[in-house]
Order: structure tokens, then C-alpha cells, then sequence
């Protein structure tokens, strides 16, 4: 539990101090098309961040890896949050909702589940089926079904690893765990 709480707040502070720079938009333009460009530029600053610091990992991870694609890799890690545009939060409120996910599981589940009908509570469900709203915007682009799977799996608190689950994923998961 103490590791949870002082890499809760390392993210927290991260999140405060995040700075999206120009090489990170280059890095972004490199990997994403213009629609996909499009979206993620929508992400507040600090998970545009988070997005790119992911990918990277990724890229670090493929090292030991060398029958995967670096380039699936990077915009699979920069799109794996991509369902949090509809989120619209701020740095605190997407701390309250990492807290309340944290402490009270079972209140943020049922909150994320009232905010299906309840628009007070649409935070919640956005933020806990990101995965899921992410993969139906990139549907509406053209985004291949391989990523929308993953996409929509990444976070294993919603769906776990499973054994046929490919290693892209599995990566995915480890690189985002990490940050």
C-alpha cells in the first residue's frame, strides 16, 4: 500500500508539472496521422505526456522484442489513452478519481456505473471504461480492430491479461504500470 500511495503521488506531481514540448509533438507526428493527430491534441497537457512517456517505454521494451513493430508499439502507447478526451478533467479531478478508485473501489465502480445515464457522474465512467471509449473513437477514423482490441484491454483492472492476448498488449500494460 505505501508503494500505491508514493507512486500515486509521483504521478500527481508529474501530472502538475507535466510540460508537453515540441520534441514530444514531433515525436507524436511521427507515428500518428493527421486524424489520429487530431485527437490526441485534444488530451489535456499532462496525458498527452503520459501518452508519449508510454510510447517511449514501449520502444525501450521492444529492445528485447525484436520480432515486434516499433512503430505499432509507439502509436499503440500513444493512443491507449486516447478515451480520456471525452473526460474533460483537470489535473485535481482526475486525481479524485484515482483516489476514489483507489481507497473505495466499490464506490468508484457504482459511480462509474451512474454515470452511464447520470451526466454528474460521467467522469467516473469514462474514466474507468476509457479503454472501451477510446476504441470507438478510433473506430470512427479507420483505425485497424487489432488496436481497437487493445486498446480497449489495456488497463487490467477492467479486462486482464489473458494467455492469447498478444505480447503488444501485454507490453502496453507493463510500459503504462510503470509511469
Amino acid at each position: 500500500m505505501w508503494y500505491s500511495l508514493t507512486h500515486r503521488l509521483r504521478q500527481f506531481y508529474f501530472g502538475m508539472s507535466a510540460v508537453y514540448l515540441k520534441e514530444d509533438a514531433a515525436f507524436v507526428s511521427s507515428y500518428l496521422n493527421s486524424e489520429e493527430v487530431a485527437l490526441f491534441n485534444q488530451l489535456p497537457t499532462f496525458e498527452k505526456k503520459h501518452s508519449v512517456i508510454v510510447a517511449k517505454k514501449m520502444l525501450e521494451l521492444a529492445l528485447y522484442n525484436p520480432e515486434l513493430d516499433p512503430r505499432k508499439l509507439a502509436k499503440l502507447g500513444l493512443l491507449h489513452d486516447i478515451g480520456k478526451v471525452l473526460e474533460r478533467s483537470g489535473i485535481v479531478t482526475k486525481s479524485i478519481l484515482v483516489i476514489v478508485r483507489f481507497l473505495f473501489p466499490w464506490l468508484y465502480n457504482w459511480l462509474a456505473e451512474l454515470g452511464v445515464r447520470n451526466r454528474l457522474f460521467r467522469a467516473f465512467f469514462i474514466h474507468r471504461h476509457h479503454g472501451l471509449v477510446g476504441a470507438q473513437l478510433l473506430a470512427k477514423i479507420g483505425v485497424s480492430s487489432e488496436f481497437l482490441m487493445m486498446i480497449k484491454k489495456h488497463d487490467p483492472r477492467v479486462e486482464p491479461f489473458a494467455p492469447d492476448d498478444p505480447i503488444e498488449l501485454k507490453i502496453l500494460q507493463q510500459a503504462d504500470s510503470t509511469y
